[in-house]
C-alpha cells in the first residue's frame, strides 16, 4: 500500500518554482547560538557543564527532536545539540555532498569551532549512521558512543529504499508524511516536540531554502541508505550503547542486534513501547538508560570541555 502511495507522491508533486517567501524558522523553545563551521552557518543548542555529548538528529529532524531531553540531560553534561546542514535553522553547505560521511567529518569541524576536544557522541537513525561514521573516522575524538534506532546497518524496509530512489527536491515533504505516517501533526498523542520538528521541517521546503533544502534531504536519503557500515563496526573502539525503541516500525530490533554483535563490547538496552524516536515518546526512560550508561566509568571532570 506504501508503495502505491509513493507513486502517488511522485505522479502529483509541483514542479512550478514560484517566488517563495525568505526563510522564518519559527523560534526553538530555548536559546540558542550560531557559529560559522565550513562556511556554514551552523545553528546550535547548548545547556549544562561536564562532559560533552553531542546529540545528532536523524533525517529531517532538527534541534526539536531533543526538546524532552535536553533539560534532564544537561544536569551531568555539557549537551550540545545542533542543526546539521541543510537542516533546522542551519545553513546549506556550498559542496552539496551532503553524504553520511561528509555530516561524519563536519561534526569534528564543528567541535574544533566549539574548542571541544572529545565528546561522547549520541545519535538518532541517519544521525546514528553519522554517529556510527564519526566513531570510525574520529576514535581519539570519541569518548563514548549511543547508538539509537541507527541506521547504517541494513533493515530498511522496502518503502525506504524505493523512496531513496526516487526521491527528489520536489517530493521531500510528501515523502516525509509517507515514511514517517507517526509524525503526522493531526495524530492523537504526538509529542510537541515532534509537531515542531515537523512544522520547521515544512518551514524550510515552502520558503526560498527550499532547492538546497530538497537537495540536502535527497541526497542524505540516498547516502543513508544506500551505505551499510557492518563490515567497519568492527573498528568502533569507544564504549558503545545500542538503544531502541521496541516498536520501531521504520529499523526493526534486530538491527539492534547487528550493532550489538558488530561492535565490540556493545551494549543493548530495549525501550519497551518506544518508536523510533524514543527521546520524543518515551523521554524518562530514554534519559534513564542513556545517564546510566554515560555515569559508567565515570569520566574525568575536564574531558570533553
Amino acid at each position: 500500500m506504501k508503495k502505491f502511495a509513493l507513486v502517488l507522491v511522485l505522479l502529483v508533486a509541483g514542479t512550478a518554482q514560484a517566488q517563495r517567501p525568505a526563510f522564518a524558522p519559527p523560534p526553538y523553545w530555548m536559546p540558542t547560538q550560531t557559529v560559522r563551521v565550513d562556511g556554514i552557518e551552523v545553528t546550535y543548542a547548548e545547556a549544562g557543564a561536564g562532559p560533552a555529548l553531542l546529540l545528532v538528529h536523524g533525517w529531517a529532524g532538527n534541534i526539536n527532536n531533543w526538546k524532552e531531553v535536553i533539560g534532564p540531560l544537561s544536569r551531568d553534561f555539557r549537551v550540545l545539540a545542533l542543526d546539521l546542514p541543510g537542516s533546522g535553522q542551519s545553513g546549506c553547505c556550498p559542496c552539496q555532498k551532503y553524504t553520511t560521511t561528509y555530516y561524519a567529518d563536519f561534526l569534528a569541524k564543528f567541535l574544533d569551532a566549539l574548542g571541544i576536544e572529545k565528546a561522547s557522541v549520541l545519535g538518532n537513525s541517519m544521525g546514528g549512521q553519522v554517529a556510527a561514521e564519526f566513531a570510525i573516522r574520529h576514535p581519539d575524538r570519541t569518548l563514548k558512543l549511543i547508538l539509537c534506532d541507527a541506521a547504517g546497518a541494513g533493515g530498511f524496509p522496502g518503502v525506504m529504499k524505493l523512496a531513496a530512489v526516487v526521491i527528489n527536491s520536489r517530493t521531500v515533504i510528501p515523502l516525509i508524511h509517507l515514511v514517517f505516517p507517526v509524525n503526522e501533526k493531526n495524530l492523537a498523542g504526538v509529542p510537541e516536540s515532534e509537531r515542531r520538528r515537523v512544522t520547521l521541517a515544512e518551514a524550510r521546503y515552502t520558503s526560498d531554502t527550499r532547492a538546497c533544502t530538497g537537495r540536502a534531504l535527497s541526497a542524505s536519503m540516498k547516502s543513508m541508505a544506500g551505505r551499510n557500515l557492518s563490515d567497519q563496526l568492527n573498528r568502533i573502539q569507544a564504549p558503545t550503547l545500542v538503544l531502541w525503541g521496541s516498536n520501531d516500525d521504520l529499523l526493526p530490533v534486530a538491527t539492534a542486534d547487528v550493532f550489538t554483535e558488530k561492535i565490540p563490547g556493545a551494549k543493548k538496552v530495549i525501550i519497551e513501547g518506544g518508536v523510533h524516536t524514543p527521546m520524543q515518546w518515551k523521554p524518562n526512560e530514554f534519559v534513564d538508560s542513556v545517564n546510566s550508561f554515560l555515569r559508567e566509568n565515570e569520566l574525568e571532570p575536564d574531558q570533553g570541555l
